[in-house]
């Protein structure tokens, strides 16, 4: 309704329902359902004032959205930055490939630079993909923003199979 109210349309009627559908088994779906529709107003088209399939595909619909924005933020990167990306998602992953709740503290020993991890840590909570939690007394906290980044972002998939001895050693 939100959509028809300002004089747009689906391309298909079943786009919404569809959109509904992929997220009825995920926790936490209203926020990740926030950035999809999000996506997909900004990939509108203006002049016939419509959502398109298009477009949903394109940004891999509701479940792939959120990887296809990491994969394109992450590939602005530059090459160490890229670098420390993967160690700090990697980090933000546990052994069960499940969120993470990491202390900043412990993040900002894998570059020698402090600024270097603070500066990565801005850019990836600007882009949507970490939240950053700052407790009082004890520091911030670093996490993924979404669930679905672990299971639906190929790129984190195959990084956390390529060190998944790493990511036992560390729980350990």
């Amino acid at each position: 309704q939100p959509v028809e109210n300002v004089g747009y349309s689906f391309a298909s009627a079943d786009m919404a329902d569809e959109m509904l559908g992929a997220l009825e088994a995920t926790p936490g779906a209203l926020p990740l359902l926030q950035f999809a529709a999000t996506r997909l107003w900004d990939g509108r088209d203006g002049r016939r004032k419509l959502l398109t399939r298009a477009s949903y595909d394109a940004m891999g619909g509701v479940s792939g959205t959120l990887a296809t924005h990491a994969d394109q933020v992450i590939g602005g990167l530059s090459a160490p930055a890229q670098r420390l990306a993967r160690a700090v998602l990697l980090r933000l992953v546990t052994p069960e490939r499940t969120r993470a709740v990491v202390d900043a503290s412990e993040l900002f020993e894998l570059a020698p630079e402090r600024s270097e991890v603070q500066a990565l840590l801005d850019q990836l909570v600007a882009a949507r993909l970490l939240v950053v939690q700052t407790r009082e007394s004890e520091g911030a906290t670093v996490e993924l923003v979404h669930e679905s980044l672990i299971q639906s972002w190929p790129t984190l998939r195959k990084w956390l199979d390529e060190s998944h001895e790493d990511a036992a050693f560390l729980a350990q």
